[in-house]
């Protein structure tokens, strides 16, 4: 009776195993939705290699190793952690350790399971998180880094403002800012990019929005620059004035939300302008990296 029990239990950890390794397969992954990449450059200016972590939508990951320059043939134990290479936080999750070559390179990738994926994204969405090889003394750090929004423009409507991160508090002037709890450009989901209701800022959509209820938007080219060069162009479908962003985590269309104010506090009411993006082509990184000088306003 044990025998057989063991037996039944071999064969159902056999069974999930299998299972997924088919959900995981590279045949399958091709077949994935992507929800964000990350690349990090290990050592000093990437003296040491490079390691890249891909989430998709099903919460499976991978982490892909490009190393060299450890020490040959030893174990090195990998940790994801909240903080910066100079000022290290706690560990949120650790991939399995990697083994170097009699050369002490590492060429190779490794699958997450959604039960280490769902560790990382809370030190994703933080300022910094970074990637630390670990063999006894020999210890190796990049901080990753992703694909963002790094200039919005509105062809027409003057309006054409570098983008950066979003500030805990309240928002700045002279830039837009991004979400970075939501998508960026060319991810799944709602890049959420956001500027106070002024001049030289996102006041024109609310003049527009005054003036036509915003009909005279829809159909114009909004055009959002990203960190790899890359220019988005995106169709304005719809504008809405609303107390509620419900629906800015969804990850069901990919969409460009344009934010601004209709009054002078956050009791008012929120500008949403909808847009639909339709190309994306090579930029130059002059014109997708302008240099950003934001004010407290």
């Amino acid at each position: 009776m044990r025998t057989t029990r063991i037996t039944r239990t071999r064969g159902l950890a056999i069974l999930v195993a299998v299972a997924t390794l088919l959900a995981i397969a590279p045949t399958s992954a091709g077949a994935l939705t992507l929800h964000r990449a990350w690349s990090a450059k290990v050592g000093s200016s990437g003296a040491n290699g490079t390691i890249g972590l891909s989430i998709y939508t099903n919460d499976v990951g991978t982490i892909r190793y490009s190393l060299k320059g450890l020490r040959a043939r030893a174990t090195y134990a990998v940790q994801i952690r909240n903080g910066t290479c100079s000022s290290v936080g706690t560990i949120v999750a650790r991939p399995p350790s990697v083994v170097t070559s009699t050369t002490g390179t590492v060429a190779q990738t490794d699958t997450l399971l959604p039960w280490l994926t769902t560790k990382i994204w809370p030190a994703a969405r933080k300022s910094s998180f970074i990637v630390r090889v670990v063999s006894g003394t020999s210890i190796r750090c990049g901080a990753f880094t992703f694909k963002h929004a790094t200039r919005v423009t509105v062809p027409g409507l003057g309006i054409d403002l570098p983008v950066i991160r979003g500030p805990s508090g309240y928002p700045l002037c002279r830039v837009a800012m991004y979400l970075a709890a939501v998508a960026q450009p060319r991810e799944p989901g709602i890049t959420f990019i956001y500027a106070h209701a002024r001049r030289g800022m996102f006041l024109p959509l609310l003049t527009r929005y005054r003036a036509d209820g915003g009909r005279s938007l829809i159909g114009k080219t909004v055009k959002v620059w990203t960190s790899d060069s890359y220019v988005s162009y995106y169709r304005i479908l719809r504008v809405r004035k609303t107390n509620s962003i419900s629906g800015v985590y969804s990850l069901t269309n990919e969409r460009l939300w344009l934010q601004t104010s209709t009054g002078p506090n956050y009791t008012y009411a929120k500008l949403i302008v909808e847009a639909s993006r339709y190309k994306t082509v090579k930029s130059t990184y002059a014109s997708a990296h302008p240099t950003p000088h934001p004010v407290r306003c």
